[in-house]
């Protein structure tokens, strides 16, 4: 063999490894962020189906979801990129932290899913092509500098539960975006979020302190926080028992939520005494994301029966 060939053999090699090291990065930020995506993925999936009376199209029953899931992933991983500082103090096992990843092969997989999202949505129709557009905008407003909506009291929460109100009507707009019930859906989802959004911040408590950030709990309290995220199940379940019938749910409906909302007080409740474990806290917050499959669960019980 000539020493050309060997070079080219050599570059080779070189070219090959690198793609698998590219490959394997893009793997371990996608396993990174997939679980909390699913939640705004499977919203998605509900709304559709309750809009088309469960008989949606194969291809909105495909590619709707993977529209939501590719928008929510972009989001959580430019936020990563931003938070890269912040995270060494709330949660330094995270790949862009850890050093497993570069910041580079992040920005790389966060523009693929972008222009995915927008070219998915491209394929059903112009409205969920606006609405996959504005998930985005919301998503890059939340963590871009100077603008950063996260770190602003209030507004971090109700972005992220904007967020999770477009990611529902995407579901809907393959369909109806009017249907009345998919569209009580997606409310429910969103007010759902300021359960699960500002216990996860309080498990971020000591490292938003620290940057300035003025989230939930740091300015109403951590104990204040853990109050509103309990009561907020329960007026989710008292306001369907009053409007079941005028929405169209069945009675299961708000029988289920009420279930749900029991069961989110079993959760977060024991975070009254261990506020300040953060460890914990981000423990009991993982079980209290299960809330919203159990919310899609209710909802399609509600609409079935």
């Amino acid at each position: 063999m000539s020493r050309y060939d060997i070079s080219q053999q050599n570059d080779k090699n070189n070219t090959t490894k690198i793609a698998s090291q590219k490959t394997k990065s893009q793997y371990i930020l996608f396993k990174s962020r997939i679980q909390r995506s699913s939640v705004f993925t499977s919203t998605t999936l509900v709304s559709l189906l309750i809009a088309s009376n469960f008989h949606p199209q194969i291809i909105h029953l495909i590619i709707t979801p993977l529209i939501t899931m590719c928008v929510s992933l972009s989001t959580y991983l430019l936020n990563d990129i931003v938070d890269i500082k912040v995270d060494k103090i709330n949660d330094p096992t995270r790949p862009l932290v850890s050093g497993q990843v570069s910041k580079s092969d992040a920005i790389i997989l966060v523009t693929v899913l972008s222009a995915a999202a927008l070219g998915l949505a491209y394929m059903i129709n112009t409205t969920v092509l606006f609405l996959a557009i504005a998930c985005l905008l919301v998503g890059s407003l939340y963590s871009v500098p100077k603008i950063s909506l996260k770190d602003r009291f209030v507004i971090k929460t109700i972005a992220v539960a904007i967020g999770g109100f477009l990611g529902s009507m995407i579901g809907s707009s393959a369909i109806n975006m009017f249907d009345e019930r998919a569209i009580v859906s997606a409310v429910s989802f969103m007010v759902l979020i300021f359960v699960t959004s500002p216990i996860n911040d309080l498990a971020d408590y000591t490292g938003d302190k620290s940057n300035g950030r003025r989230t939930i709990p740091i300015v109403i309290g951590q104990k204040n926080t853990v109050l509103m995220a309990i009561t907020i199940p329960f007026i989710i379940a008292l306001t369907f028992w009053f409007f079941y019938e005028h929405w169209n749910f069945h009675v299961t409906a708000p029988i289920a939520l009420t279930l749900l909302a029991f069961t989110s007080f079993f959760i977060l409740f024991p975070i009254f005494s261990k506020t300040n474990d953060y460890k914990y806290v981000r423990k009991r917050h993982k079980k209290a994301v299960l809330l919203h499959y159990g919310l899609q669960i209710a909802l399609i019980i509600g609409v079935l029966v």
